[in-house]
């Protein structure tokens, strides 16, 4: 009977060392050195128009601002609608390294394809960006850009509640407005009449995420991106430990000038970029969906989203012929089609 109790501790003190051994790892993941780019930022005209970015404010628009519940204040980009009330707002969210004003032609374009609908586009600015306030690239807990979203449109809801309420979104935006889906089907955040996702990131696991070996550019140094894939091993076994301290550390990096005040994300920004889940998310949709992307998206595997939809969906996905991840956006064909859609809601 004696060996019961020392093979018992002998169990335990095997099991702490290999908790020891887990943790120890995990720190040493990290703390793992950031990575570094061995080239120079390209932002040069050039390179800007070659990624279809725009800094043009081709429509009028007045900025309007959001108390988020900690108090933090959000700007936005308001187009106001051809008449008051509006019938229908939506509201936009950037993608990555994203704000407001880089959506200006596509919100104005949008609230033209919904015109009949006397629409009115608010596109906001997510923490961290823009003119909003808060740390660049970093929230307070994976889950606060959907928290922030709730309280917007909960604001707008209160200003028009006989209207509609589209939830758009472009990329990290799109994968935003899935993580709120989610919220709102729990009944934490108020519902919404459709979705409208456009060339959206679906998360790290989905197909349509691109997931090919690095390039001789990348290689070299040269990518404008870079993943701390360690750090975020390591991360990811902290928090399942129940350990967060060290989320606010950086995981995300970009090629950008020093002067620029977002240029990273930190792990709790990166996790709360998509849904954990793509398939639960897209089952927890309530509300119709209509998903936009071109067949030449750069960032994303675009002939995949149809099978992802139909597995776990009941959207429509709408493919624009030689598109790419940002020119979906001004894409006339895209609005033809937002316009159909929004017939139908």
């Amino acid at each position: 009977m004696a060996k019961i109790p020392r093979l018992l501790a002998g169990f335990l003190i095997a099991l702490a060392g290999l908790a020891a051994l887990i943790f120890t790892v995990a720190f040493a993941l990290v703390l793992w050195s950031d990575p570094q780019f061995t080239t120079p930022p390209d932002i040069s005209p050039q390179a800007l128009a070659a990624a279809e970015i725009s800094f043009d404010q081709p429509y009028p628009s007045t900025e309007r601002s959001f108390r988020m519940r900690d108090g933090t204040i959000l700007a936005a980009q308001f187009l106001a609608a051809p008449a008051e009330p509006a019938k229908t707002t939506i509201v936009y969210v950037h993608g990555l390294l994203g704000a407001s004003f880089l959506l200006n032609r596509s919100s104005g374009l949008l609230r033209e394809a919904c015109a009949a609908h006397d629409a009115e586009v608010v596109a906001i600015d997510l923490r961290g960006h823009g003119a909003s306030k808060g740390n660049p690239g970093d929230v307070d807990y994976i889950g606060q850009y959907e928290d922030d979203l709730a309280d917007v449109i909960r604001t707008l809801r209160a200003a028009n509640p006989g209207g509609r309420l589209v939830l758009a979104g472009h990329s990290m935006g799109g994968g935003i407005a899935l993580r709120y889906a989610q919220l709102a089907s729990r009944k934490l955040a108020p519902p919404v009449d459709g979705y409208l996702l456009l060339a959206p990131y679906l998360g790290w696991s989905s197909p349509t995420t691109r997931q090919e070996p690095p390039s001789e550019a990348a290689k070299s140094g040269a990518q404008f991106i870079k993943i701390h894939l360690p750090r975020i091993i390591g991360l990811k076994l902290l928090n399942l430990a129940g350990i967060t301290a060290f989320n606010g550390l950086r995981t995300m990096f970009f090629n950008l000038p020093p002067e620029l005040p977002l240029r990273s994300y930190s792990y709790r920004a990166t996790e709360d970029q998509a849904p954990a889940d793509y398939r639960a998310a897209l089952r927890a949709v309530a509300a119709p969906l209509l998903l936009i992307a071109g067949t030449h998206d750069e960032a994303f595997l675009a002939d995949q989203y149809d099978r992802v939809m139909r597995a776990n969906g009941h959207g429509s996905v709408t493919l624009v012929p030689g598109a790419t991840h940002n020119g979906v956006l001004n894409d006339s064909r895209a609005m033809a089609a937002v316009k159909a859609w929004v017939e139908t809601l």
